[in-house]
Formats: structure tokens, C-alpha cells, sequence
């Protein structure tokens, strides 16, 4: 099993405990998430268009640019995530379509005017799966097309410093986590310790780097502190070279 596939398994641990997103809010605050401002201060008066949603989880994100008046297509590896987003989109009589796949392997057939990243990218851990990733956006994008991103950073974040005994941040911004031993994952010893890859968290610095050699260029970006009030987050709007 891929270490991001361990993400369907906290969502079926959601859906028992009668949760419908990551973040537990109810269906009444799906609609007001900070990301959500962040995304319309980027778009500005724009109302309409095609939408790409990697990483969609139950798709709060879909569902409020939807109910704007965005076609909306939202990826997402959980099963269990896209199924209660279904049901979520049926419930609010929105038209959205949700499909259960890997945002670093995927092959719609189709091209998008905005893509988004909801929370995804700082969950794809290794080099080679970022780079999967960001080829798979730049395949999907319109060439008029724009990307935006909502990710960690560790720039002053007192959670992400060194070693933490259940957690463990290398030099490469890889959060590392341990886990229980049922977890299907490829286990990487540390300091005599199992962990799997659990984040990638760059510094703000390396974030932008990264972007531009993949292939984006820079129109807006903002760092903020995250929903919490604890994780600094780097917001972008990027278009293709």
C-alpha cells in the first residue's frame, strides 16, 4: 500500500464516528472554511468555468465553488470520502462529479480552467510523487489555465522542528510518523523507531523553488497561519510555463 492510500483508512474511522469531512465540522460549516476565502480572493468576481478538485476529500471545497456557479470534478484516493461527498452533493441538490482515483496517476482525457489543491500537496511525500503529481496537473490544466495551491510550510511552526518521539522531520521537510503495526506500509527505521512518511513540509523558500523547476510560474502567493492558528500555510495561484 502506498503511505497515502493510509488516508481512506482515517476516513472509514471518520464515517463510524458519524463525522462528514476531515475536519469534523458539520454540513452547515462546510461552506465557510478560511480555504475557501482564500480561493475566491484569487478568482476575484470570476464565476464560472471548469474545476479540477485534487485531493477533494467529501468535497467541501467542490460544493462551495459549485454552489457558485463552477463545474466542479473532484479526485480523491478514499473511497469512503467520495461516497459521503456523493451523498453530500445530493443533499445540497449540487451537481458535482466525484471519482475515486490517485492524483499522482490519473488520466481524465480532459483539460480544466483551475485546478485545486485541497490540502493535497503537503500529504504527497516523496520526490518522485510530487513530480508525478505536478506533471498530472500540468496535463490536466488549460493552457490559459491556473493552479492553486494551499499547502504547509514549516517557516515557524514550533510543531515542526526535529524530533518529537511520535514524529520525527528530517532535513527534506519529510514528516515522518509512527503508527500502529497494522498499517500496510513500507516502515522505514529511525533512531531505532518505525515510522512511515506521513507530510512533506518544505520551507517556504524550497515551496516556490520547487514549483518554478516543475514547471509553474508564480502570479500570486500569501503565507498565513493555517485554520488552527498553528501551521504556516503558503497559498499560490500558478499557471503553467
Amino acid at each position: 500500500m502506498k503511505y497515502y492510500e493510509l488516508h481512506e483508512n482515517f476516513w472509514q474511522q471518520l464515517e463510524k464516528q458519524g463525522h462528514i469531512s476531515w475536519d469534523r465540522e458539520k454540513k452547515t460549516e462546510l461552506m465557510s472554511r478560511s480555504r475557501n476565502d482564500e480561493i475566491m480572493n484569487f478568482l476575484g468576481s470570476r464565476r464560472s468555468g471548469s474545476v479540477l478538485d485534487l485531493g477533494c476529500g467529501s468535497g467541501s471545497q467542490s460544493l462551495y465553488l459549485s454552489k457558485l456557479g463552477f463545474k466542479c470534478t473532484g479526485l480523491d484516493i478514499s473511497s469512503t470520502a467520495i461516497s459521503i461527498g456523493k451523498k453530500l452533493a445530493s443533499d445540497l441538490n449540487l451537481e458535482i462529479e466525484l471519482l475515486c482515483g490517485d492524483a499522482c496517476s490519473f488520466d481524465l482525457k480532459k483539460t480544466f480552467d483551475i485546478i485545486t489543491d485541497s490540502c493535497l500537496l503537503h500529504c504527497i511525500v516523496t520526490d518522485i510523487d510530487r513530480a508525478h503529481f505536478y506533471d498530472c496537473v500540468k496535463s490536466h490544466l488549460d493552457s490559459n489555465g491556473r493552479f492553486f495551491i494551499y499547502t504547509m510550510i514549516r517557516d515557524g511552526s514550533p510543531y515542526l522542528t526535529g524530533d518529537r518521539g511520535d514524529l520525527h522531520l528530517d532535513d527534506d521537510g519529510i514528516l515522518w510518523s509512527m503508527g500502529p503495526d497494522s498499517f500496510d506500509v513500507e516502515w522505514t527505521e529511525i533512531n531505532g523507531n518505525k515510522y512511515f512518511p506521513h507530510r512533506r513540509v518544505l520551507t517556504e523558500d524550497a515551496q516556490r523553488d520547487e514549483l518554478i523547476k516543475n514547471g509553474f510560474v508564480i502570479e500570486g502567493e500569501k503565507v498565513t497561519k493555517g485554520e488552527d492558528g498553528s501551521s504556516p500555510l503558503f497559498i499560490a495561484w500558478l499557471k503553467k510555463v
